[in-house]
């Protein structure tokens, strides 16, 4: 059965959440937690790996997306707007993905920053971005967001898209970029450009998850999406853009990153599988994953985590309050890496055979009380997190030297790094580590904790080389014919750390090389 362009409204309500707030704009969130999926395997796909597929229907139209998250949706009104035939294919029933809880998007020069008097250079920014990924990154890309974000952002409000009117520094103490959206990007962004597309002819797929390539001669002509009776549907296309939300539901593929794959509790949507990726492995592309960010901090199981931004304990891997010392009891960074940037905290775990946080009841209600949780309150909830015991990996005693049994540690050599950091709190400077002085706080007042913390992860950012204008590049970084990867799937603004020193960066990226992708798709066409 072939079947032309048509009009479908929405299966579900876009402004439906997805999960909860995330914490400092963490995009992603589910439901609930999960294991993640068996990775596939890199590099080019089988010649036969579609020879089964039958597909039941079959749609023709100029360009296919695939997701339908902040990238997704800026191609898709861009390209439908430039007169393009548009299908979207969503792998859920509803669309949005990540884009359902971002809290805004980056520009610089928006009517709404004019009018508040809000202006920043761009040398300061290239500057610290190229220094943060020791000039790893494409400054162009840089400059390119910089250039045409707040036309962008202008584009957005025109298409429906609904600004709070607030527009800050995301309390970064930086650069006041970030423009929020009203309601989250689900009912402000997401709920606007669906509601565009659909009025300027675009068809949505829900339901449908994009899985494999088709090919003609070798060139990449459409894809086999899967629905959710298990049929499969064949989109033919003169472009193919990907946009389905990264690879954070494989925790083989996030291992690739440098996180132990058993010890992760992904909290992101359950059909980022890398399935973008795959279909641009199969065409092949070039492989960025290895190159990824991410979006991910420590928690501990025992204590309350409903949420991922749930206090206090997303905040105990980011005060600096606490001691981190790895499986030879040595501290082994300091510990405030995260209190500006959470994602600074991940790397120098990666290091480490295991880790564990020690902290005393004082150094735990410092924490508690930074981010916002009443002492008190935060004694009764790690009383009861201590009796419980979720994961038994928390546990408290009256002495360092018992805390060291829990995990088989060296207890002399436990206590000695417990004095020792204790000595620099006196002295007033880390002789280690350069922790700020305002989180040297001595680990002497009982009861003391140990535990050995997991890694709450919601999302990554970057999979396949791309340039510029969203095109998936080859091994020889040559552009892949009717190929595009946007959004967490080709974002290369990072190297291996999200550095959120340019607030809403990775959104205001997704708008702009989504429109890019859509532009050039259109003029191949």
């Amino acid at each position: 059965m072939k079947k032309e362009i048509g009009r479908r409204s929405f299966l579900k309500g876009a402004a439906a959440t997805m999960g909860a707030v995330a914490a400092m704009n963490l995009a992603g969130c589910g439901t609930s937690p999960s294991s993640a999926n068996e990775t596939q395997t890199e590099g080019q796909a089988p010649t036969d790996a579609t020879a089964g597929i039958e597909p039941v229907d079959t749609y023709d139209c100029d360009i296919v997306v695939c997701g339908t998250g902040i990238a997704g949706m800026s191609a898709i009104v861009q390209a439908a707007q430039n007169g393009a035939n548009v299908i979207a294919v969503e792998a859920a029933d509803i669309p949005g993905g990540n884009g359902n809880l971002i809290g805004g998007c980056f520009a610089h020069d928006s009517s709404l920053q004019k009018e508040m008097g809000i202006d920043f250079e761009f040398p300061p920014i290239i500057a610290n971005e190229m220094a943060a990924t020791a000039y790893r990154v494409d400054g162009e890309l840089w400059k390119d967001l910089y250039d045409n974000s707040g036309k962008n952002l202008d584009w957005l409000i025109e298409n429906g898209v609904k600004f709070s009117g607030q527009v800050d520094d995301y309390g970064t103490g930086g650069i006041k970029s970030m423009h929020y959206f009203e309601g989250r990007g689900g009912e402000g962004y997401i709920k606007p450009m669906v509601a565009k597309a659909e009025e300027l002819g675009v068809q949505f797929l829900y339901s449908t998850k994009a899985e494999h390539a088709v090919t003609t001669d070798g060139k990449i002509t459409g894809v086999y999406a899967q629905n959710a009776d298990g049929d499969w549907v064949q989109v033919n296309a003169k472009a193919v853009i990907l946009a389905t939300g990264g690879y954070g539901a494989d925790a083989q593929m996030v291992s690739r990153i440098g996180y132990d794959p058993d010890n992760l509790w992904y909290f992101g949507v359950e059909d980022n599988d890398g399935g973008g990726w795959r279909i641009a492995m199969e065409m092949g592309a070039k492989d960025f994953t290895y190159h990824s960010a991410d979006n991910a901090h420590a928690y501990i199981r025992a204590m309350p985590h409903e949420q991922p931004d749930q206090m206090p304990n997303c905040g105990l891997s980011m005060c600096g309050y606490l001691v981190w010392v790895n499986q030879d009891c040595k501290r082994f960074v300091r510990e405030d890496c995260g209190a500006r940037n959470f994602c600074q905290q991940n790397p120098p775990r990666w290091n480490q055979k295991s880790w564990y946080f020690v902290f005393d009841i004082e150094s735990y209600k410092a924490a508690c009380q930074m981010y916002g949780v009443d002492p008190e309150e935060g004694v009764k909830i790690m009383e009861e997190s201590v009796a419980t015991n979720e994961g038994d990996c928390l546990y408290q005693a009256d002495s360092i030297e018992e805390l060291a049994g829990f995990f088989d540690l060296d207890a002399d050599a436990l206590v000695a790094e417990i004095e020792k950091h204790n000595q620099f709190c006196k002295d007033g400077v880390d002789g280690d580590w350069s922790k700020d002085p305002s989180f040297l706080m001595p680990i002497e007042n009982p009861p003391y904790y140990i535990t050995k913390p997991e890694t709450l992860f919601l999302m990554t950012i970057g999979a396949v080389f791309t340039d510029i204008n969203g095109q998936a590049l080859d091994e020889n970084n040559d552009p892949i014919p009717g190929l595009y990867a946007i959004g967490v799937d080709g974002c290369m603004l990072y190297r291996n750390v999200y550095t959120i020193d340019v607030p809403a960066s990775c959104c205001g990226n997704s708008v702009n090389v989504g429109r890019h992708a859509a532009d050039h798709a259109c003029a191949s066409l």
